[in-house]
């Protein structure tokens, strides 16, 4: 890793949560709502998308659901539904970002909504034995910046609100488009493939 690294900040999906995108996409379709149209790889579409931005809350989300699908489907079936997207996150990737901590500061920028990450923090954390903040300096999430990646402007965000300097700074990220953003405004990037590709960077 550079030397001049100083902050490395994290994405979500992808790189620290494993998803299956599918299993959300079958999960809505059993209930009735065609969602393949806007679930996509790294950017969500439709009302997803407005899950995203913070411009649609949970209730709101439920409520267009059961009207598209015109029956008295529960909010719990559609949180289900929705979070069969979230695998599992494995216990060895926060404690290595714990323990980068030592060395680094460690920060996550996020693309995700409020039943997503309520459910990772109370569900998929507790296998972990570690809860979120004891892995990162500060999280940043979409649904309460109302911006999404790539959009420069929340990373623009994140360097102004934590004091980083781009050039001090490495994002991991599975998007080659989120990376080319970050990159462009001088932040070094790591495009990750694979959820654990980033391992590397410790070696």
């Amino acid at each position: 890793m550079d030397k001049r690294i100083k902050n490395i900040i994290f994405d979500f999906g992808g790189i620290i949560v494993d998803l299956d995108k599918q299993a959300a996409v079958h999960a809505f379709e059993a209930l009735g709502f065609e969602a393949r149209a806007y679930i996509n790889d790294y950017v969500q579409d439709g009302v997803f998308a407005l899950m995203e931005t913070g411009e649609m809350s949970p209730d709101e989300f439920c409520t267009y659901v059961r009207k598209k699908v015109g029956a008295d489907v529960k909010d719990e079936e559609i949180f289900r539904a929705w979070n069969k997207m979230l695998v599992g996150i494995p216990a060895r990737r926060m404690q290595t970002i714990r323990n980068l901590r030592t060395d680094y500061r460690t920060y996550m920028l996020s693309n995700t909504n409020a039943m997503h990450w309520a459910y990772s923090c109370r569900e998929l954390m507790s296998s972990t034995g570690l809860e979120m903040e004891d892995c990162f300096d500060r999280i940043f999430l979409s649904f309460q910046m109302h911006l999404t990646k790539p959009d420069e402007r929340i990373f623009r965000k994140v360097l102004a609100e934590a004091g980083l300097k781009p050039e001090e700074t490495l994002f991991v990220d599975d998007s080659s488009e989120n990376c080319r953003t970050a990159e462009s405004l001088g932040i070094q990037v790591f495009h990750s493939r694979q959820p654990e590709d980033w391992f590397s960077l410790l070696e």
